[in-house]
């Protein structure tokens, strides 16, 4: 069952399409030959973030793997906080408790994506913030990777 947040708009898609394309390249980098019966598969919960400024449907993405339980070399800032935060959210970050923030009437867009694994459920997350302030507001330290 694949969690989708929200209706997937065109300034969405080509980073959506670029997060697949590497969901892909990571999916044949940990498989096993086809010889092999069964693939390899990434253990445990792990979600890859990604987060692009602007909304023409292009621009500067930053992205990392975020693995839960956190490790100590986790490359994500705040690892694990947002593995707690996606824990009790069960993985779905459209679940995540909102914040009661006051963020800037500030527009400078920001993409949210992501795509991983959580207990056995895949997990696919795509949505566009008015600020860094909101999307923040609104999936917790998930996307807080710069």
């Amino acid at each position: 069952m694949a969690l989708l947040s929200g209706p997937v708009s065109l300034k969405v898609r080509k980073p959506l399409l670029a997060l697949a394309a590497a969901g892909t390249l990571l999916a044949t980098a940990t498989g096993t030959a086809q010889a092999a019966p069964q693939q390899q598969k990434l253990p445990g919960n792990w979600v890859y973030v990604a987060v692009m400024q602007g909304d023409a449907g292009f621009g500067d993405m930053k992205g990392t793997l975020l693995r839960c339980p956190a490790r100590k070399a986790e490359l994500h800032p705040q690892a694990a906080r947002a593995c707690r935060e996606l824990a009790r959210a069960g993985g779905d970050i459209n679940r995540i408790h909102v914040k009661d923030t006051v963020c800037p009437m500030i527009y400078k867009p920001v993409t949210a994506a992501a795509y991983g694994m959580w207990n056995g459920r895949r997990v696919v997350y795509a949505r566009n913030f008015s600020n860094d302030c909101v999307m923040g507001a609104s999936t917790g330290s998930v996307f807080k990777i710069a």
